[in-house]
């Protein structure tokens, strides 16, 4: 049974993982979007999707790396 103490480790860590699939997702569907944007010709719009996509897979994979990993490897 898990004890009390770990219930919230284990609620944070289902949250990071849910917020680190999210952006991972969201970051490819905006380079996806931005490639197809991309490929009418180079518009303001499709720099800023390129941009944005590659901020949210940054973060994606930050938190990921930082925070999920490292609390399924201690588990």
């Amino acid at each position: 049974m898990v004890g009390s103490e770990s219930v919230p480790e284990l609620l944070e860590l289902l949250l990071s993982t849910l917020l680190a699939t999210a952006l991972t997702v969201g970051g490819a569907l905006t380079e996806r979007a931005a490639l197809a944007d991309l490929s009418g010709g180079i518009s303001a719009i499709a720099v800023w999707e390129v941009y944005m996509g590659l901020v949210l897979l940054y973060a994606g994979y930050t938190l990921g790396t930082r925070r999920v990993l490292p609390a399924i490897r201690s588990a």
